[in-house]
């Protein structure tokens, strides 16, 4: 686990100093476009400036803005007492800082974890995996996802949406700067799951519970009902199953079969 911690942190890191040189590579572009289209040196460079600006700013934001788009509401202080408590275990057993809990309305069964830094993450998950989740398949799930934060893989994943996967503009026109990435890179940086990585989460989540078939079960009672249309797919690496069905990560069916074989 230290191994992997390092290699995810260091990974993040890189990330943000590659997408700093790539917004000042994008910048000097449009300075050298915008110079060649107009004569005013200061035309030019003041586009540059606000695009270096915009681009930066809009990363260093959109987590805030992520939650704030989401539906529902985050747990408060008292809340939801079952599953604060899992919580609070299994961070213990990890070391890790308690996640806020973020609270999505949708029959959908699935949960994710969000945040740059693993003290300051959160966790969200669907009212509908809650209520249909005993106590066992519940710990399996949120295992699997603070062990995803304790590991520095939802830090790494936050920073890949949050810088190569920006999508800036109004909301009637958007264009994503990084779109142009090639796919195996996307999954490189952590931009789109790696299909090994969900076997790879798996395994590591059930060795803080113990209990693979917790985790069988947990998978079991998703029941194919994993898509979460009222988020962006941009976020689907995020999520500890396909959010979406355009995804090229492994089936539900799949990953129980590998846990079942440990």
């Amino acid at each position: 686990m230290d191994n992997l911690s390092d290699k995810n942190r260091q990974n993040a890191g890189l990330l943000m100093v590659f997408f700093g040189l790539s917004v000042l590579t994008l910048s000097g572009l449009m300075f050298l476009v915008m110079l060649a289209i107009s004569s005013a040196t200061w035309v030019a460079l003041v586009l540059a400036l606000l695009m270096t600006v915009s681009l930066l700013w809009a990363s260093k934001t959109s987590e805030r803005r992520i939650l704030k788009k989401l539906l529902g509401s985050q747990v408060g202080e008292g809340g939801q007492p079952r599953l604060t408590n899992l919580i609070e275990g299994l961070c213990l057993s990890t070391g890790t800082s308690p996640p806020r809990i973020h609270l999505l309305p949708t029959q959908s069964r699935n949960i994710a974890a969000l945040g740059r830094s693993v003290d300051h993450s959160t966790i969200i998950i669907t009212t509908g995996l809650l209520e249909a989740a005993s106590r066992i398949e519940l710990e399996a799930v949120l295992a699997n996802r603070i062990s995803q934060i304790a590991s520095y893989r939802t830090a790494l994943a936050t920073t890949a949406i949050t810088t190569f996967g920006l999508s800036i503009g109004l909301s009637s026109f958007r264009i994503q700067p990084f779109s142009y990435l090639a796919g195996s890179l996307k999954r490189k940086i952590g931009l789109q799951v790696d299909p090994s990585h969900d076997f790879v989460g798996d395994i590591t989540g059930t060795g803080i519970t113990r209990y693979p078939p917790g985790m069988v079960e947990a998978i079991e009672m998703t029941e194919n009902r994993t898509f979460v249309p009222e988020v962006s797919p941009v976020l689907d690496s995020l999520w500890l199953f396909p959010s979406t069905p355009n995804t090229n990560r492994p089936t539900v069916e799949a990953r129980a079969t590998a846990l079942r074989e440990m």
